[in-house]
C-alpha cells in the first residue's frame, strides 16, 4: 500500500442497516442512527427485502421489534407482495408472528397470487402456526384447498421468474 487511501480501504466497513437486521445488531442500528438521524428504516435492499423483513426471517426478534417501535411498516412487503407476516409463517417463527399481529399485521393480506400468511405455514407444513392462527381465531371462515394453495404458489414463483427475465440487461439471452 502506497496511499493513505489505499489503506484506508483495508479497514473494516461498518455494517448496513440489512447487515445489522441479519445479525440482530442493535448496537450497531443504534450508531447507525445515531450517525445518520434520516436513515430511512424502510429502505430496500437489492433483492427488494425491507430491514424488517430480513430480521423476521433470520428469528432476529429483538430487532424486529425495534423497528417496529421506530415506526416501520409492520406491513412491510417484498417484490411480489409478500408480507413480514407471510415470511415468517413460511419460517415458523411464533415468537415473531405474534410480534407482528400484536403491532397490527393484517393475516387477510395477501400476495400478488393471492396467498395469506395461512397459505405459506399450509404450504410448509407448519402445523403450530396454523394452530396459533386458529387459536386466535384467524382465518375462520376461510378454507384453501392444498391444491389451490399449490397452484399459488407456483404462480407466485412463474412471477419471480420472470421477473428476473426482465430484469436482464439487453442483448443477454
Amino acid at each position: 500500500m502506497r496511499t493513505w487511501s489505499e489503506y484506508k480501504q483495508t479497514f473494516p466497513k461498518k455494517p448496513s442497516l440489512f447487515d445489522c437486521a441479519r445479525s440482530g445488531d442493535l448496537l450497531s442500528l443504534a450508531e447507525l442512527i445515531q450517525e445518520n438521524p434520516e436513515l430511512d428504516l424502510e429502505a430496500r435492499n437489492p433483492s427488494g427485502f425491507s430491514a424488517l423483513m430480513l430480521a423476521a426471517y433470520k428469528d432476529q426478534k429483538d430487532f424486529a421489534e425495534a423497528l417496529l417501535r421506530a415506526g416501520v411498516d409492520v406491513e412491510s412487503r417484498d417484490s411480489v407482495g409478500n408480507t413480514v407476516l407471510m415470511a415468517s409463517s413460511f419460517k415458523g417463527n411464533l415468537p415473531i408472528i405474534d410480534l407482528l399481529l400484536s403491532y397490527g399485521a393484517d393475516p387477510s393480506a395477501t400476495n400478488a397470487s393471492g396467498m395469506n400468511a395461512k397459505d405459506w405455514a399450509s404450504m410448509f407444513g407448519r402445523n403450530h402456526v396454523l394452530n396459533l392462527f386458529e387459536s386466535r381465531g384467524l382465518y375462520t371462515n376461510q378454507s384453501t384447498s392444498k391444491v389451490t394453495t399449490l397452484f399459488r404458489f407456483i404462480k407466485l414463483c412463474l412471477s419471480l421468474i420472470m421477473a428476473k427475465f426482465k430484469q436482464r440487461p439487453p442483448g443477454i439471452s
